[in-house]
């Protein structure tokens, strides 16, 4: 833990001391020389449930040397305080036959300097504890309690009815915490990934944001709040938009801007159109934004990026993934504008989707391919755009330098076919927002498209019939939980749509065996063929959590105090329930008739975490029977009959 070694390297000296107090035994290396971002310190604590373990401390600058005295002992020398390299802690216990004890160890930490280029920011922690020691104490000290909670969280997962790979893969997504970053004055920020230093990208944030909402709510409206505050002013070019993020990395610049909340990035499809803000002032600037960019475009966003951005969507007039965002602006543009009583905008926002969903089938429906084309190849085509794109140079490279081919596509293809167009199509689903497009039969022949031309062995490729190169012939981790999503809810068949999410995600699971390294795309065969192969610690694959919402049909109205669900899966079944700050589960059991004519279903709700105060709680059409209102807690559970 400690690299410093006098005369030999050059790490930040630190000296290691123990100490004994509330039931923990702890060796602490400190570094109190320095007050940068290094200094702090950090502990190693033995607990002990019945004071009967013998705990032992070793130093040394050989690490070698502190295994050779363990292996040979069971534990160390007297230990000896200094400047050294390496600290451990043993802990010795004797057992007779047939007995257990149980023996903790826990590391703890405490560097409270947290700086962002040379600017101080601290670590919230510092609120909260005072050393690494006070920090171990706590978790060893309530060890149980945390184990027993984190087991609660566990649960409505564990238990369920989901296949075990999603099971798996969700829990096992919420290590992508460790980007997060909670500093001194309360601001909860995260990096993009660890290989982009850019802080809480709005569209990024989008695609991993269902369990931070659910578990801890007051992080989200953090983040919103800031996005909020940095929205482009009236007056100024693109008032009302969302800017990408909150800071750029510019880490590779001389003299980087030192404020970590500036509103910064680009001009992007699926920013504004996601941001959801408790001012309604924010949002109703924001949509007036996506309003004025297509009144006098066609009715659609031109020439944005996205998400999707190596694809070069912004080359191409239309795309129907930037118009698919467009609509879902418009939608939860107007349902916001009626829950705060401006009926006139919520009009006015209607309309402008109507004719968005005109637009959207005018300019990129393929009648003779029965899909949405990924973007407009007989108009407005933007060459310079195109030509200065990493998309041309490497198609350009791995084509012999054939523009033609590059800019078109394969000559022989129905039309260029994206998977994933539809990923706003997801978020209006678990938003209760409903179909997207006008002809929801036409959405079912485009899904059924996707998997029928850009199917691999390890996923969904990215884009078909167009330029072909590594990047869109690549694997991006959104595409199979969206399309598994979005097929669910159109109620088509549920095992094929698992089992297509099931290709990417058990991948990750079962063959490259990272569930804490999941990068956002997978090369295909023109690049590493099924292994990683750009960004790491991502979050697109966190999409997946939108499965949850699509398999129990939940729809929640908090305003009114009523959720209800509509499960795509026949009893029994037991689902995970998720609401801000509330997780817990939903059960079904089909039991023998109780009457002659009819068999009944026994419906189970209950929480690990939280409260919802209810008014009207029903499930596929069946009604609990509540007498009024009534609120359930954590630990608490509403059980109902239903006759089929």
């Amino acid at each position: 833990m400690n690299g410093y070694k006098d005369g030999n390297s050059a790490g930040v000296k630190g000296q290691w001391k123990a100490s004994t107090s509330e039931g923990a035994q702890c060796v602490t290396m400190h570094r109190v020389e320095t007050d940068t971002a290094a200094g702090g310190n950090m502990s190693l604590c033995g607990f002990s449930t019945d004071n009967t373990t013998k705990f032992s401390y070793g130093a040394s600058n050989d690490v070698y040397s502190l295994w050779q005295q363990f292996a040979s002992s069971g534990s160390f020398e007297a230990f000896k305080e200094g400047y050294l390299v390496n600290g451990a802690v043993a802990g010795t216990v004797e057992l007779g036959p047939g007995e257990t004890k149980e023996v903790t160890i826990v590391l703890g930490w405490y560097f409270p300097n947290r700086e962002f280029i040379g600017y101080r920011l601290g670590n919230f922690y510092s609120h909260l504890f005072k050393s690494s020691v006070e920090a171990a104490e706590k978790l060893g000290n309530s060890r149980i309690e945390a184990v027993s909670d984190i087991a609660k969280l566990h649960e409505p997962f564990f238990t369920s009815t989901m296949p075990d790979y999603l099971q798996d893969i969700l829990i096992n997504s919420l290590s992508h915490i460790r980007s997060a970053f909670w500093v001194r004055d309360g601001r909860w920020r995260q990096w993009e990934a660890y290989d982009c230093v850019n802080i809480d990208s709005v569209h990024n944030d989008g695609e991993r944001h269902i369990p931070y909402i659910t578990i801890f709510p007051d992080s989200e409206l953090n983040k919103i709040i800031a996005w909020a505050k940095y929205q482009v002013q009236p007056n100024l070019t693109n008032a009302g938009m969302i800017y990408e993020e909150l800071r750029q990395g510019y880490l590779d610049l001389p003299y980087p801007p030192r404020n970590m909340d500036i509103g910064d990035g680009r001009v992007m499809s699926d920013v504004t159109s996601m941001f959801i803000t408790p001012t309604s002032w924010s949002s109703q600037q924001a949509a007036q934004w996506q309003l004025n960019i297509t009144q006098s475009n066609g009715y659609l966003p031109t020439y944005l990026v996205s998400t999707y951005d190596i694809l070069g969507l912004d080359s191409y007039k239309y795309a129907t993934y930037n118009g698919a965002f467009h609509l879902l602006a418009m939608k939860a543009a107007e349902k916001l504008a009626y829950l705060m009583g401006d009926n006139e905008f919520a009009a006015t926002c209607h309309e402008a989707f109507l004719k968005g969903q005109v637009a959207l089938d005018q300019y990129l429906w393929n009648e003779a391919a029965q899909y949405y084309n990924a973007y407009t190849v007989d108009e407005g085509f933007d060459y310079e755009r195109y030509r200065n794109s990493t998309n041309l140079t490497l198609c350009l490279y791995e084509s012999g330098r054939n523009e033609e081919k590059c800019v078109l596509g394969d000559p022989n293809s129905p039309g260029p076919l994206m998977s994933d167009s539809f990923y706003a199509q997801v978020l209006a689903y678990s938003l209760g927002l409903g179909t997207l497009v006008q002809n929801e039969t036409r959405l079912r022949l485009h899904m059924k498209a996707e998997l029928k031309n850009n199917d691999s062995p390890w996923g969904l490729m990215a884009l078909n019939g167009g330029a072909n190169n590594a990047y869109t012939n690549s694997i991006w981790a959104l595409a199979n939980p969206n399309w598994a999503t979005t097929n669910i809810h159109l109620l088509e068949d549920v095992e094929l749509a698992l089992s297509v999410a099931e290709k990417s995600l058990d991948y990750w699971r079962s063959v490259l065996n990272d569930q804490w390294n999941i990068a956002g795309l997978l090369g295909g065969t023109l690049a590493t063929s099924g292994l990683p192969f750009i960004t790491s610690h991502y979050g697109f694959f966190m999409t997946a959590w939108h499965i949850v919402f699509a398999l129990s049909g939940q729809n929640a109205n908090m305003t009114e105090g009523s959720l209800t669900f509509a499960p795509k899966v026949s009893p029994p079944f037991l689902l995970p329930v998720m609401l801000p700050g509330v997780w817990g589960y939903l059960e079904a059991q089909e039991f023998a008739p109780k009457r002659p004519d009819a068999g009944y279903v026994q419906y189970t709700l209950g929480l690990n975490f939280g409260s919802i105060p209810l008014q009207s709680l029903s499930i596929s059409g069946c009604s609990a029977p509540i007498n009024g209102s009534c609120t359930l807690r954590a630990d608490d559970f509403l059980r109902w009959d239903c006759f089929l």
